[in-house]
């Protein structure tokens, strides 16, 4: 007999990176956005650190008085929000105080997964960033909408028209672009004077030139670093002076290590910001955020040496892991790895596979096809991890770090060809 668990835990706020906490909060709530009631009979609720336990109960009991008076849904789905109000108030209880980001919980009676049978699932989640807001909603579906906006899969790309007239600047904040500002030099053309009045006229126009190259420079810090805090970089702009800018030592190394390219305009005025955009568009298409790209290339450029410290594959990694070699492992947002756990209700005594899957069902049967070998018993508790939820448990024993790539991107793919898992080592154990 298998039975099921009713409380299920995404801790994103303490995973170990960023990366992690994303890939976590987009599993639930592409998890969640599957659930559908039979009436109004889900709760989505959004708790803000403000406020205490004890005033969330009460409100949650004035509620269910409320909605147990209510007549226009069947006795059926009244029964089942009783139920679903019941075990929130019930999960709350054990809670000694709201975490700092606050706490969202979901529940209903669904299917929690494909190894469980439908009962009242309580989904509790440490958001990734603070709820500032508390939401009590009951509908037939779960309200996400406070989840999605904390997805941090939308890049923000800071964009620069230039040249020694006038410089404009943009952003890319997702899918919405926006016209930051602009700035004129004041610099004067190139003269077709001859001789010492020449060479005067170029002294002075060039320090003309790199006074406005500061400025440039101190804009850009501005808007990129202050104001936005972007994740990628292009510069556009007719002719050289871009590239004379970028090759001084004028932007801010933040923002130089987050150049994606350059590319060529027609001005640089604040129509140029929209066509340097327009220009990069297949450069954007397939960006990879800078940290990933950066350790997707450390990983590449160590597994290219001899000896170097780099492995991958899902079984090397693991046992590097539990070896405590591994600084960082990488995983693709897309395997589709998940660990199976099931542990005997009478000894307590447990078993682990990783399997794809497509495949649980078959390592499940396979797994209670028999008493438990240790005192007989014949009842189980299933449980299914994530496998980034099991590489983050090997890591936090190690103090390594796990990082989820998850763009659409070249890196993405070539950590995909070696089985989307890899790790850069502290060092090689003696076998």
């Amino acid at each position: 007999m298998v039975s099921e668990k009713v409380t299920h835990f995404h801790g994103c706020q303490i995973a170990t990176t960023n990366s992690v906490k994303q890939h976590k909060l987009r599993k639930l709530i592409a998890y969640l956005s599957d659930k559908e009631g039979k009436g109004r009979e889900f709760i989505s609720l959004y708790i803000p650190k403000v406020n205490s336990i004890d005033e969330i109960v009460a409100n949650l009991k004035c509620e269910s008085d409320l909605e147990g008076m209510k007549s226009e849904s069947g006795r059926d789905v009244r029964d089942r929000l009783q139920d679903a109000l019941k075990n929130v108030i019930q999960r709350l209880k054990l809670e000694k105080e709201i975490p700092e980001n606050g706490l969202a919980l979901f529940s209903g009676t669904f299917v929690a997964n494909d190894l469980e049978r439908e009962g009242v699932n309580v989904e509790e989640i440490i958001p990734p960033e603070p709820i500032t807001t508390y939401l009590y909603k009951v509908d037939n579906h779960f309200h996400l909408d406070p989840l999605r906006d904390m997805l941090r899969n939308q890049h923000v790309v800071g964009l620069i028209a230039m040249d020694s007239k006038e410089t404009s600047f943009g952003i890319l904040n997702g899918e919405r672009f926006e016209l930051l500002e602009n700035i004129t030099s004041g610099v004067p053309g190139k003269s077709g004077k001859g001789g010492s009045s020449q060479r005067r006229y170029e002294r002075e126009r060039d320090m003309d030139v790199n006074y406005f190259f500061h400025r440039v420079a101190e804009h850009a810090a501005k808007a990129f670093l202050e104001n936005h805090k972007v994740t990628a970089l292009i510069v556009g702009g007719p002719g050289q002076t871009k590239g004379d800018f970028l090759k001084g030592d004028y932007l801010n190394y933040e923002l130089k290590n987050s150049l994606l390219g350059t590319v060529d305009t027609q001005s640089a005025g604040k129509e140029a910001v929209r066509e340097v955009l327009d220009k990069s568009a297949e450069t954007l298409k397939n960006m990879c955020a800078p940290e990933e790209k950066m350790i997707v290339q450390r990983l590449l450029a160590a597994i290219g040496k001899q000896d170097g410290l780099a492995i991958y594959g899902l079984d090397p990694v693991l046992n590097a892991l539990k070896t405590g070699e591994v600084d960082v492992a990488l995983v693709t947002d897309t395997t589709d790895m998940i660990e199976i756990v099931v542990m005997c209700k009478k000894c307590e005594l447990s078993k682990a596979n990783i399997v794809n899957r497509n495949n649980k069902y078959r390592a499940l049967q396979e797994m209670i096809s028999s008493s438990c070998e240790k005192c007989n018993a014949a009842e189980y508790e299933v449980d299914e991890k994530d496998i980034v939820d099991v590489l983050e448990d090997l890591a936090s024993q190690t103090d390594a770090r796990v990082e989820v790539i998850s763009t659409e991107s070249e890196e993405k793919a070539k950590l995909a060809a070696l089985g989307g898992f890899a790790a850069l080592l502290r060092y090689r154990s003696k076998k």
